[in-house]
């Protein structure tokens, strides 16, 4: 499932990224109705969690979803916001959107919100959404296995479920070691961005047959790492 962000505070923007990245799902984040409005014409995304106040000059997130429901009817919508006014919520909950949650919010509580929506949406697909399968192995990322072709069955932690995630979900892409922190420990991460490729070696050590020759977790030169799916 891929959900989109539209939020114009950065911080806001990028701590709902990273908890929603943390749930399993792939988030792409902006900071404007308008560009928005550019991005779901290339690609609908299966969830919006989307703030109403983006300024006087620009649309705000009751006008962005009247576009957003002239291009999909059916599409489920969040509106996340500091206004707390009763006729808000009102007027959100009445064109339309599937929830609406006021800030500030518990991470909790924004999982259990956007899980409940999905399911109610999508039902068996978000169940399915929760397996990457490619070559001779099968990531459950909500049970934090892999299964190879022999039948063998891998735990990983959840740092090496959202690494191994990462990389499944761009096969045959070079992804470099920045991206990667990012997208697994988030933008406030202090410490030494090392720590990518000593996950990267934890993955081999369960995954490879050979670790020091990988079939699955390759090395691209001056960029970072891939999986392989040849």
């Amino acid at each position: 499932m891929r959900i989109l962000i539209v939020e114009d505070e950065k911080y806001n923007r990028q701590m709902i990224k990273y908890l929603m990245n943390c749930e399993g799902y792939d988030v792409d984040e902006i900071d404007n109705p308008d560009g928005a409005l550019q991005l779901i014409q290339r690609s609908m995304p299966q969830l919006f969690l989307l703030d109403i106040n983006f300024g006087a000059k620009r649309l705000d997130g009751f006008e962005l979803y009247r576009k957003i429901r002239e291009l999909d009817k059916d599409v489920p919508v969040i509106f996340i916001t500091a206004r707390k006014e009763t006729e808000d919520e009102i007027k959100g909950l009445a064109l339309g959107a599937d929830d609406y949650i006021t800030k500030p919010f518990t991470p909790a509580l924004l999982a259990a919100r956007v899980k409940t929506v999905l399911n109610r949406v999508y039902r068996g697909h978000v169940a399915a959404s929760q397996v990457i399968k490619m070559k001779s192995l099968e990531l459950n990322i909500s049970e934090l296995t892999v299964v190879m072709q022999t039948g063998k069955t891998i735990i990983l932690t959840p740092t090496e479920m959202k690494l191994l995630k990462q990389l499944m979900s761009h096969p045959d892409s070079g992804i470099s070691r920045d991206d990667l922190l990012y997208a697994v420990w988030g933008d406030t991460y202090i410490g030494d961005s090392n720590i990518v490729d000593s996950y990267i070696r934890k993955l081999r050590s369960k995954l490879e047959k050979n670790p020091s020759k990988p079939q699955y977790i390759l090395t691209v030169r001056g960029v970072g790492y891939k999986f392989s799916n040849q």
